[in-house]
């Protein structure tokens, strides 16, 4: 129970990409944390495939002092999130509070909304990289790319590498130098590249 006593909020709305709320949402149980979804003001969301997820709590409800972390899934609920100013507050002052904030997929439509790309380097889905570099980031195309507080993936199949980031960095431990990779990830590509014999 590595995380005990930490609390991530999780952001959801309608037309979610199913993996990218849930797998996070236990994969931070698991971890010993406190998952909680945060809305817009419904009860209820349905996701891209119709699976329904509950809102504990509405953006209007919370502040970026409750908690240690803020993910922001992807599908296209990045593009209803980013409509509440509530939503984007809670980004914002997540941001200035140097809380991590993880974002995946079309997530970056949110995170350019918030004004808090300007400077960073980040990966996305490939559809929205015109939206993240005219925000003001540097994209890059890898897994996942963690910039100081801010981690972000591209797509689903980032999820292992995505949460393994967020987990570390919730864990304290600092980001690999010159990479922008997630925390221990070039240790782990030396580990497992064969070894050269002269």
């Amino acid at each position: 129970m590595t995380l005990k006593g930490k609390r991530v909020a999780i952001l959801v709305e309608d037309l979610y990409q199913d993996q990218e709320v849930w797998y996070p949402l236990y994969r931070l149980r698991e971890a010993g944390a406190e998952g909680i979804t945060v809305g817009t003001g419904k009860p209820e969301y349905k996701s891209k495939h119709g699976y329904p997820v509950t809102a504990a709590k509405s953006a209007e409800q919370v502040s970026a002092a409750e908690f240690d972390a803020v993910i922001v899934p992807g599908g296209y609920a990045p593009d209803i999130l980013r409509r509440f100013p509530a939503v984007l507050r809670l980004v914002q002052e997540a941001a200035q509070q140097g809380k991590i904030i993880g974002a995946i997929c079309h997530a970056g439509w949110v995170l350019a909304s918030a004004g808090i790309l300007r400077g960073k380097t980040a990966t996305c889905f490939f559809a929205i990289k015109d939206d993240v570099v005219n925000a003001g980031a540097t994209y890059v195309d890898r897994e996942v790319v963690r910039d100081g507080n801010l981690i972000t993936s591209r797509k689903p199949d980032d999820l292992p590498a995505f949460m393994r980031t967020v987990i570390e960095s919730l864990e304290g431990r600092p980001a690999e130098r010159g990479g922008g990779n997630g925390a221990g990830a070039s240790r782990r590509r030396r580990q497992s590249a064969p070894s050269r014999r002269s």
